[in-house]
């Protein structure tokens, strides 16, 4: 990738060499020396339950996660027919999040996956990912091992020892691992939070019945059987008792929703990246809930249907109806590493949050305050790494967290009186987490004091198209890609079809920050989940 002095030309602009305060290669190695033993291969992929990515990488079957296509596609749309839906997938799980963790992963292997067999679609992921990684100094370049899928993981070939993942996909159970799939699933699942003891909003726990289960696919009815290898869902036309199993829980969870008051938050068991949360403010809010859960194309159908003796005690299809957390004056994200000697604060950020699919759009974060608000949140961090390292879990974690104006103003599930809630915890690399890392390049080096992380679509609009008009932006650093992923059209002339990217921006201020944040959306086809 090239020697240290070296920086990266793109579109004729000669771009700075983005240097990191810290890297997770090197977070892990202050987090627990023996990783300083071991060569640790880092695996930062998405997953669906809903579909098969392609057909080296299945859908989860064993630890079900409830993502955006999953919560909001049609029955019909997930199956493996719809390769349009494949593919975007494949681009957002297998490329777009990788990258943007690979940027600050440091010197370790990094295990991308391709998106189909094809040794010209291989030649342009590839190419992809270099070109986000080679604005980096040499020192701190991962080393990118592209392989079929995750079953096919090299590890002998490149001397990787362990593995360390972003989300528990069944398959990596067939490789040496540094932390536990099942433990892993259930600490970042929305009842592990609930039942924490760590200071949460007060909410009641809907669990399924665990005393009887629906036989599997190939042993109910025909319809089942039929469509037991296209479909994880349980077809409308089941005559046996997976339907009969099926209707009786989601009435029981249904019934839930139905009775609680208003205003609330209705959130599924686990989701990731801004899925399946519903924020109900009042009764139009609730019935409109309610719609989306019910019937054979609701969310509860889908979430029912993953159900299975391997999961059943993980209790996937759960759901979770939160309190409220009333005048919130700040929504923050923080993010952190537990190690054997309690956690390495990295920074708090703000959230960026779509109103309407509740979903994370982005991040901002001042670097002149961190002082001070490690101050504020760190006994909140190190009760919550505590608890996280109990559960045999090392690694980078980041927590939302909404302070209310006043203590006591929502009530905690522990019964504690504060004015922070942590409303979701994932342990795993988060998309704010490079924020804090990239201090030295904003801040130090720049002094752009406020800086932002967000993801943005394009129409027909190339990396290099985006760097032309970004231009002065770019070559001063104060603009940096940590993914880009272009979908080619299919014709001979590889038109560029549409672009996805993750874009952080430094500014002087937080006003001038909004204003190139704004800019720059304007340009965008939307905002990418």
């Amino acid at each position: 990738m090239g020697s240290i002095e070296d920086t990266t030309t793109l579109a004729g602009i000669k771009l700075p060499t983005v240097t990191l305060d810290k890297t997770l290669t090197e977070l892990y190695h202050q987090a627990d020396p023996e990783y300083e033993n071991i060569r640790l291969g880092m695996v930062f992929c998405g997953v669906n339950s809903a579909l098969d990515i392609n057909p080296d990488f299945p859908r989860n079957t064993r630890y079900p996660y409830q993502d955006g296509p999953f919560i909001n596609e049609p029955k019909q749309k997930l199956t493996a027919k719809n390769r349009k839906l494949q593919k975007t997938l494949a681009i957002k799980y297998l490329s777009l999040l990788p990258q943007r963790d690979a940027f600050i992963a440091g010197k370790s292997p990094v295990i991308m996956f391709r998106k189909s067999r094809s040794q010209e679609q291989l030649s342009h992921d590839l190419k992809e990912a270099e070109t986000t990684l080679s604005v980096l100094d040499p020192s701190q370049r991962p080393e990118i091992i592209f392989c079929p899928g995750p079953s096919q993981i090299p590890m002998e070939k490149h001397k990787i020892d362990k593995l360390t993942y972003k989300v528990s996909v069944d398959e990596l159970s067939k490789h040496p691992l540094d932390h536990d799939l099942e433990t892993h699933w259930i600490l970042n699942s929305k009842a592990g939070l609930a039942r924490s003891g760590l200071p949460t909003p007060r909410c009641d726990i809907i669990d399924i019945s665990n005393s009887s289960l629906p036989p599997p696919a190939s042993s109910c009815c025909s319809a089942c059987q039929s469509l037991a290898q296209k479909s994880c869902l349980v077809p409308e036309s089941c005559t046996g008792t997976r339907v009969t199993w099926l209707k009786a829980e989601a009435a029981k969870l249904l019934s839930a929703v139905e009775s609680r008051p208003v205003p609330f938050v209705f959130k599924n068991q686990q989701t990731w990246g801004g899925a399946g949360t519903w924020v109900i403010n009042t009764q139009e809010d609730k019935q409109a809930l309610i719609d989306d859960l019910s019937g054979a194309d609701g969310v509860l159908w889908k979430v029912l249907s993953q159900v299975t003796e391997e999961n059943s005690h993980l209790f996937p299809a759960s759901v979770i109806l939160s309190d409220m957390v009333t005048n919130v004056v700040a929504d923050y994200g923080i993010t952190f590493v537990v190690g054997n000697e309690g956690p390495v604060f990295l920074g708090v950020s703000e959230q960026m949050i779509d109103e309407e699919s509740s979903a994370w759009v982005g991040s901002t974060i001042n670097y002149a305050r961190q002082e001070e608000l490690k101050l504020k949140f760190m006994g909140l961090v190190e009760r919550t790494a505590e608890w996280i390292a109990d559960q045999g879990y090392k690694g980078p974690v980041g927590i939302d967290v909404l302070e209310t104006r006043k203590v006591g103003e929502t009530r905690s599930n522990n019964g504690e009186e504060t004015k922070y809630h942590i409303v979701d915890m994932n342990a795993r690399t988060s998309g704010s987490m490079a924020l804090p890392l990239m201090r030295g390049h904003f801040w130090v080096e720049r002094g752009l004091k406020c800086a932002s992380g967000f993801s943005v679509e394009f129409k027909g609009v190339s990396r290099e198209d985006f760097v032309k008009r970004w231009k002065q932006e770019f070559k001063s650093g104060q603009m940096v890609i940590l993914s880009w992923y272009e979908d080619l059209a299919a014709d001979g002339e590889k038109k560029v079809k549409r672009s996805v990217a993750d874009i952080f921006v430094g500014a002087m201020g937080d006003k001038q920050l909004q204003a190139l944040m704004g800019a720059v959306r304007e340009e965008a086809e939307g905002v990418y989940f």
